[in-house]
């Protein structure tokens, strides 16, 4: 710590007041070796003035003087300097004249004449240690509700903050929410957009996925939440390096590998914020889990959520079939058999048997005829997603179509040169007028 920033020490200011002035010199000569500065008064007026004009600490005064008593005096005084430390010097033997005196001038303690000199210093330092030690109080509490008032003021502005950014949040979360299906293909365009990852592919996935969860009858809710956590299971990719995953698994080395198995940690920091999609991040989070309990994270079967053992197999056998894990694409049937080598270990066995024992949910989930965009009329339901051929959303599945998205669909199709295969539902007036038709035919 530098000099400039040590304090010099207090210098305390001892007044002596007495009408005999071979007192005040012996009190002179006494203390002339002290560290505090001596003032010394003939009467109690002349010690008023002083004290009016210099910050007195300590007061020794003589109880009988003329005018004004010593007792008198202190009393006084008690206006001037309320916390100084009060010594009556009393050669009275009348004690109930000096009880009288320390009850109303407030006296700390009171020497008899002739006083012991070194009693009297001792009696000084003492009461200029109990000033001192007064005065640290007042400023320990006075830096504790300075102190304190600083923290409440921070701690008030924090709430605000707090309360307004739990506001902001929850205005956003509740616009996430009023728009989930929106949301969703938001982030399913993250990956479809990025050159590197494949949105047909997240397609598959999900698609095998959610016929898996059928197959298991899950609840209606579980198998969307499967469905749409396989959509996103390579949304993590997007924090690590290219390189990673734009080969297959096999050509990674070991540390490679272990980084790419990494990739859920990425996925929560995208999407841990939407903490109404938290049923499918765990899903995400754990997709790389283990039966067996040798996974990032060493889970067991029973740890791993139910989803996340779907997405493993079908997210492994698309895997196999488009070569990513292995030098090359493999048929349904090899796929299959690559996943039978590690039932029970990386792939929940009830999973892996719905597979062999159900090839064909495999297959495309929807075989009917495309429609043009002329051909599309108001009223139409869309039965599937309208792609890019890069796999970016257009329109949303159960879109109504109307005269005005007709119009922008057919636009959009000649700036982008784009042919879209559109699969709907008719209108409900033309099903309800088909039907009648049918009717008429039976009879």
């Amino acid at each position: 710590m530098s000099q400039a920033n040590i304090q010099d020490p207090p210098i305390y200011t001892v007044l002596c007041v007495d009408d005999e002035v071979n007192i005040l010199q012996a009190m002179k000569r006494i203390l002339r070796k002290q560290t505090f500065n001596l003032l010394t008064a003939q009467s109690g007026a002349q010690a008023l003035e002083l004290m009016a004009a210099h910050d007195v600490h300590l007061i020794i005064s003589d109880m009988k003087m003329p005018a004004m008593s010593g007792a008198e005096f202190l009393q006084q005084s008690i206006k001037i300097a309320p916390d100084c430390y009060r010594i009556l010097l009393t050669g009275y033997a009348d004690m109930s004249s000096t009880i009288e005196a320390v009850n109303k001038g407030h006296i700390d303690c009171y020497i008899q004449k002739p006083w012991d000199n070194n009693k009297l210093i001792c009696t000084i330092n003492d009461g200029l240690a109990t000033v001192k030690l007064k005065h640290e109080n007042a400023r320990l509490q006075a830096l504790v509700n300075k102190q304190n008032t600083l923290l409440k003021d921070l701690n008030h502005n924090l709430d605000e903050k707090v309360k307004l950014r739990s506001k902001q949040v929850a205005l956003t979360m509740e616009k996430l929410k009023r728009n989930t299906l929106a949301n969703q293909r938001v982030l399913y365009n993250f990956i479809s957009i990025n050159p590197h990852l494949d949105g047909g592919f997240a397609q598959s996935v999900s698609h095998l996925s959610a016929k898996l969860a059928e197959q298991l009858s899950l609840s209606d809710e579980q198998q969307a939440q499967v469905s749409f956590a396989a959509l996103l299971c390579e949304i993590g990719l997007l924090g690590l390096d290219t390189a990673l995953y734009s080969k297959p698994f096999c050509e990674l080395n070991f540390n490679q590998q272990h980084i790419f198995l990494q990739q859920s940690k990425y996925a929560e920091q995208i999407l841990g914020p939407a903490t109404h999609l938290r049923p499918e991040l765990d899903i995400i989070i754990c997709q790389f889990e283990y039966p067996d309990g040798s996974g990032p994270n060493q889970l067991i079967l029973e740890q791993i959520p139910i989803g996340a053992q779907i997405l493993a197999v079908a997210r492994d056998f698309w895997r196999h079939k488009l070569g990513r894990i292995g030098k090359s694409a493999l048929s349904n049937h090899e796929a299959i058999g690559e996943l039978k080598k590690y039932r029970g270990l990386r792939y929940t066995p009830q999973i892996i048997d719905i597979l062999v024992q159900h090839p064909e949910i495999i297959s495309v989930e929807f075989i009917e005829s495309a429609i043009e965009v002329n051909d599309l009329r108001e009223g139409m339901r869309l039965k599937k997603d309208i792609l890019t051929q890069q796999h970016i959303l257009v329109l949303p599945k159960g879109h109504v179509f109307s005269a005005p998205s007709i119009v922008q669909l057919i636009q959009y199709e000649k700036q982008k040169s784009e042919h879209f295969e559109i699969f709907v539902e008719q209108p409900e007036s033309e099903k309800l007028s088909s039907d009648a038709n049918h009717q008429e035919a039976e009879n």
